[in-house]
């Protein structure tokens, strides 16, 4: 029996209906809306498409970090003379890959997220073949290097997750699930206060059940793909802590399937050589139990925490509070804590190979 039917592509179809019309202005309207990149439509407003020239109002004075799909640079605002870091992806790579969300979700919470302990964003851009999104120019390195460089005393630690824990409120109010809480997350800025940096992961809603983030630093809902909510980042926040105390995240093993394991097999053991209160503040910040972590019922559980007795709370919202570590920085271009970091990468790495 012979087919009834021929059976198209939509690309095919698109085709056709272009050979149908007659007028050439319709049929050039209609090819520039086939081949234009749904890119623009899904995580960029079409009207931010332009030219190369926003581009060029920046000297890139040096390139931080490079892959076949993004760079990461200094640079300089010819107009302000300030220094500033850009990004700059591949458009055409965010589409195969299906990163749009990523970068709408930087976008979105730089916009509607603002606060004193996230990194600021500037302004995004994008030109036919390149998305390029500019930040603040956080210049101190990040936490993770602070965890290499020295051990850390219980008042800086103190110090730190409660700025962390400020950052986190700023974002749980806004509606937002960070998702990415890492030591490299943590910026640490001219002042020695701490900045929350990349959005890529966030979640906005109040619950997810989405596998994302650093295994080591994952809670055990998401490494399970179970109900996940704004607890998710506190357990995240416990193993930050842990790292600070002892050199390693809960559960640490260089080879992940022996760390999944220990994380799927054992329980967090704390050594009784910290204080009691800091011993209090692990259990409940790294409870495999989301509904009895801390901050279920309020977030006064970790503000009135004895952990935190003598902290100034106001103090700190103000950045106020006296930093334990202030970067030793000459100049607005001075990039030698962020090359201390690639140093430190290169050396896990290695470690782990």
């Amino acid at each position: 029996m012979g087919c009834l039917f021929s059976v198209f592509t939509r690309q095919q179809l698109d085709k056709r209906r272009i050979a149908l019309l007659q007028n050439a202005d319709e049929v050039e309207d209609i090819r520039e809306k086939i081949t234009s990149y749904s890119i623009q439509n899904q995580y960029i407003n079409q009207e931010r498409v332009i030219d190369e020239k926003p581009h060029k109002d920046f000297t890139k004075i040096k390139c931080l970090t490079k892959n076949d799909e993004s760079k990461i640079f200094l640079s300089q605002n010819k107009s302000d003379q300030e220094y500033y870091i850009l990004k700059s992806i591949n458009k055409q790579y965010l589409e195969y890959s299906g990163m749009q969300q990523q970068i709408q979700n930087e976008i979105k919470v730089g916009k509607e997220c603002k606060g004193k302990f996230i990194q600021k964003f500037h302004q995004h851009f994008i030109t036919n073949k390149k998305c390029y999104i500019i930040l603040e120019n956080v210049q101190g390195g990040n936490l993770k290097s602070l965890i290499k460089r020295k051990q850390m005393s219980v008042a800086e630690i103190r110090f730190y997750i409660a700025e962390i824990f400020m950052a986190l409120q700023h974002l749980h109010k806004n509606n937002v699930i960070y998702r990415n809480l890492t030591p490299e997350n943590v910026l640490i800025d001219n002042q020695g206060h701490i900045k929350l940096s990349d959005f890529s992961l966030c979640h906005f809603g109040t619950e997810c059940n989405l596998l994302t983030g650093n295994i080591y630093y994952q809670a055990p809902e998401v490494s399970k793909l179970q109900y996940q909510n704004y607890l998710s980042d506190y357990w995240s926040l416990g193993a930050i802590m842990y790292e600070m105390l002892f050199g390693y995240p809960p559960y640490f093993h260089p080879n992940i399937n022996t760390y999944k394991k220990n994380k799927r097999e054992q329980i967090i053991t704390i050594p009784n050589s910290i204080s009691e209160s800091a011993q209090s503040l692990l259990k409940q910040l790294l409870n495999n139990d989301i509904q009895q972590r801390i901050m279920y019922e309020s977030s006064q559980k970790v503000q009135y925490h004895p952990f935190f007795d003598g902290l100034d709370w106001q103090l700190l919202k103000k950045r106020l509070e006296q930093s334990p570590f202030i970067p030793d920085l000459r100049t607005k271009s001075d990039i030698h804590y962020y090359l201390e970091e690639k140093s430190n990468e290169n050396i896990i790495q290695q470690q782990i190979n």
